[in-house]
């Protein structure tokens, strides 16, 4: 579906990454409250005590390694569709790119495209 998207789609990019990942993406929680509702950790996916879904901690590597080793986009357009591109669609020049005036929010990913550092304001967090 991602290819027939990208496909389809001709000219200036306007086809964007972007997750669904909770904020304890990455963490060892089993199980945490958001909402007073108890949400459990299957996986990449997050349950409700019903069982419907409550979201994912994929995360923007994984989308990223989805897109290059499972869509067969390079590195390139891949960042840009993470950084960049939703940016460009929030109307924000200080946002998904480095360049002087921008806010220097920035992830390090090692080879493997696992987050290895994070930068907020230009300060490693």
């Amino acid at each position: 579906v991602v290819r027939v998207a990208l496909a389809a789609k001709r000219g200036p990019g306007r086809i964007v990454l972007v997750t669904d990942a909770m904020a304890v993406a990455g963490t060892d929680l089993a199980e945490f409250a958001l909402g007073g509702r108890r949400i459990r950790r299957a996986g990449w996916r997050r349950t409700r005590g019903d069982a419907s879904r409550a979201g994912a901690d994929g995360g923007q590597g994984r989308g990223l390694r989805f897109l290059i080793r499972g869509v067969g986009l390079d590195l390139g357009a891949a960042l840009a569709m993470a950084t960049a591109g939703p940016a460009d669609l929030l109307g924000r020049d200080d946002l998904g790119r480095l360049a002087p005036g921008t806010r220097a929010d920035m992830v390090h990913l090692d080879a493997g495209l696992a987050l290895s550092g994070v930068w907020r304001g230009g300060e490693r967090l």
